[in-house]
């Protein structure tokens, strides 16, 4: 499992660029396709991703002391100096973007609820996980990806509109025919 999650964080920073409006176009046609069942393949793939996202952020991590950085951005700081930072700012949305996809297909009410819940537990489980790393000497927690993370999963929910549009034409269509 881990070799798979490795394989994806060496890819080129383009190849993630290009994955990311692929997947909310893909998983927003699935959406609007399949919206019967929508919402147990999103919950489905919500577990897949909480499972991911633990996996590689705590469960495969070993003791190494802690450390903090609690100053929002500075990971944009050093980034000037190691762009390898940069690699591991946009793996951090990259790994959220899964959540942002499957939780507002989970949640009842209306879009707007269903859009801020799935923001809301997107900055709640990266907290979480910094807190776990912070206090079990598993890493840096760090400000920084608590906000990428978020954005990710931001960024994952945007399927979910993109999904009402595509149901909007489907019907649309089907209504002319």
């Amino acid at each position: 499992m881990g070799n798979f999650f490795h394989r994806i964080y060496i890819l080129d920073i383009s190849t993630i660029l290009i994955t990311i409006p692929i997947l909310l176009l893909v998983w927003s046609v699935i959406g609007a396709a399949f919206c019967k069942y929508i919402r147990i393949i999103g919950a489905v793939l919500a577990v897949i991703a909480v499972g991911a996202i633990l996996y590689v952020t705590v469960l495969t991590r070993s003791e190494s002391g802690a450390g903090a950085d609690f100053i929002p951005f500075s990971s944009f700081e050093r980034a000037k100096i190691q762009p390898e930072f940069y690699r591991s700012m946009l793996m951090n949305v990259f790994l959220f973007v899964p959540l942002g996809l499957s939780l507002p297909f989970i949640f009842g009410g209306s879009t707007r609820k269903r859009i801020l819940l799935t923001i809301l537990a997107g900055l709640l489980l990266p907290i979480t996980v910094e807190a776990i790393q912070y206090f079990a000497h598993l890493g840096m927690a760090e400000t920084d990806d608590a906000i990428c993370n978020t954005v990710g999963t931001a960024i994952g929910s945007s399927a979910y509109l993109l999904t009402l549009l595509w149901r909007k034409i489907f019907f649309i269509k089907k209504d002319l025919t």
